[in-house]
């Protein structure tokens, strides 16, 4: 499980939840924020971006696994210095 940095910007999933998941990455103390979300937005927020996932996917393939290796090029080495993560529970 991962500590979060002090200033943060901090997406709580599934806030009303026993077991919520907490997405954070490391910002500034003027950019630190938390929005929390209950179930029912949590559902719509990723059953939506899996959707918009699957239609790109589907529409443009290729930009969209270019985009996805982007993405996992740029965030893996956050996760490994601490600047980015997540964590279950309260």
């Amino acid at each position: 499980m991962d500590t979060p940095p002090k200033d943060r910007i901090e997406v709580i999933l599934m806030a009303d939840q026993a077991d919520p998941a907490h997405l954070w990455i490391q910002s500034t103390a003027a950019q630190a924020r938390r929005m929390e979300f209950n179930k029912e937005t949590s559902v719509r927020i990723l059953g939506g971006a899996a959707a918009v996932f699957l239609l790109s996917l589907y529409l443009i393939p290729a930009k969209t696994v270019i985009l996805l290796l982007l993405s996992l090029i740029i965030l893996f080495p956050l996760k490994l210095i601490g600047m980015a993560g997540f964590s279950r529970g309260r």
